[in-house]
C-alpha cells in the first residue's frame, strides 16, 4: 500500500491492521473498539479504511477493500447507508446527547446492505457523560453484526465503563529514523529533524506543520524568546505579537522548548540534539532546572485553562513570556494554590 492513496494505511499501522484483520478471518472482530494514541499518527484514516476492510464483499481479505464492489464504491463516495461518522459539530464544543442518540437508534435498524452497520466516533475525548451513556448501551448490547469504533487523544479520559466494553488498540509513533525517511519522501528540502521535534514524533503533524509553513513561525519564535532572555527585546512587545497566534500554538511550542532545554540540562549539554535551537540552549544556560520545572508547570496551567476558554489571550502571552526576562525567577501564576 502507498501512502499516495488517501485510502490506505502509514507503515507505522501496519501491525495493527495486521491485528484486526487477523481478528476479522477468525471470526474474533469485537463490537467495540478504542482507537487510541497521539494526534498525528493517521487513526481516523485507519478507521476510515477498516470501516471499508469490513463492509467490503470481496472474498479475498488480502485484497479488501477492493475498491470496485457496490460498497466500496458507496463508501469512496460517502453515501454508504450502513456506515456513519460522528464528530464534533462546527458550532459546538462537544459530542453531545442528540447526537448519540441519533446514532444509538440508527444502530437499532437492520442493515440496509445486508452487512455491517459501522459507526466511526471522532475525538471521542469530546463525548459528554450523558452521550457516554447512551452509546454505552450500545456497546453492552450491540445490534447484529455492528462495529463501534471511538478514536481518542486521551482514552483514560473516557468513561471506564466505555474503555472496559471496547478493546483498545494502541497506535505508536514509529521510530525516529523511519519517520524521517518517510517524511524525505514527501519533500527532501524541508527540515525535518526539526519539525518532527516540534510534532513530538508524529510524522502527520509533522507533515502538517511543513505544509503550513510553521518552520518560519518557530524561527521567529526562537529568535524573539533568545532576544528576551539576551534583554535585547521587551516581553510585552513581542507578547502583542505573539497573541496573534492561536494561544494553542505558541503555548505548545514553549513547552515543546522548555522540554527540550530540561532535557539538556540534565544531560549535561548545551545541545542535546541537532533540531534544537543551540542559541536558545545557550542563552537559557544560567537557568536552573527548578525553576525550568516550576515554569513547565505554569505552563500546562496555561494550556488547560486556555483550553476552557477562561482567559484573555493578550494577558497569558505577556504572563507566560515576561518570566524570561528574568531569567523565570517569578512566583506561578497559574497553578492551582
Amino acid at each position: 500500500m502507498t501512502n499516495k492513496d488517501n485510502n490506505s494505511i502509514y507503515f507505522w499501522q501496519e501491525s495493527v491492521w495486521a491485528q484486526l484483520t487477523g481478528a476479522w478471518e477468525q471470526q474474533r472482530m469485537p463490537h467495540g473498539l478504542l482507537l487510541a494514541g497521539p494526534a498525528g499518527l493517521g487513526k481516523p484514516r485507519f478507521a476510515r479504511r477498516l470501516a471499508g476492510f469490513v463492509m467490503c464483499r470481496d472474498d479475498g481479505p488480502a485484497h479488501r477493500p477492493c475498491g470496485q464492489c457496490k460498497n466500496c464504491s458507496m463508501m469512496a463516495a460517502g453515501s454508504h447507508p450502513d456506515f456513519r461518522w460522528l464528530s464534533v459539530p462546527e458550532d459546538r464544543k462537544t459530542i453531545g446527547i442528540d447526537q448519540a442518540r441519533e446514532v444509538v437508534n440508527w444502530m437499532r435498524l437492520t442493515s440496509f446492505m445486508a452487512g455491517y452497520k459501522v459507526v466511526v466516533i471522532d475525538d471521542a475525548d469530546l463525548v459528554t457523560r450523558e452521550a457516554a451513556n447512551s452509546l454505552l448501551k450500545t456497546l453492552e448490547e450491540p445490534a447484529g453484526a455492528s462495529l463501534l469504533m471511538l478514536i481518542s487523544k486521551r482514552p483514560h479520559g473516557l468513561l471506564a465503563t466505555i474503555r472496559s466494553r471496547c478493546q483498545l488498540v494502541r497506535f505508536n509513533r514509529p521510530d525516529n529514523k523511519a519517520a524521517l525517511r518517510w517524511l524525505k519522501t514527501q519533500d527532501r528540502s524541508a527540515d525535518w529533524p526539526r519539525l518532527l521535534f516540534l510534532a513530538g514524533g508524529t510524522p502527520l503533524r509533522a507533515l502538517a506543520m511543513q505544509q503550513d509553513g510553521f518552520a518560519d513561525t518557530d524561527l521567529r519564535f526562537s529568535e524573539d524568546l533568545s532576544a528576551i532572555i539576551g534583554g535585547s527585546k521587551d516581553p510585552v512587545a513581542v507578547s502583542i505579537e505573539w497573541a496573534k497566534e492561536p494561544q494553542s500554538v505558541w503555548l505548545e511550542w514553549l513547552q515543546t522548548v522548555v522540554l527540550g532545554l530540561i532535557r539538556a540540562r540534565a544531560a549535561g549539554s548545551v545541545k542535546i540534539e541537532e533540531c534544537e535551537p543551540v542559541h536558545l540552549i545557550q542563552g537559557a544556560v544560567n537557568i536552573n532546572l527548578g525553576r525550568l520545572y516550576r515554569y513547565l508547570d505554569d505552563l500546562v496551567a496555561a494550556r488547560q485553562r486556555s483550553e476552557r476558554g477562561a482567559l484573555r489571550a493578550d494577558l497569558m502571552t505577556a504572563a507566560m513570556l515576561i518570566p524570561w526576562a528574568c531569567g523565570l525567577k517569578y512566583r506561578s501564576i497559574y497553578q492551582e494554590d
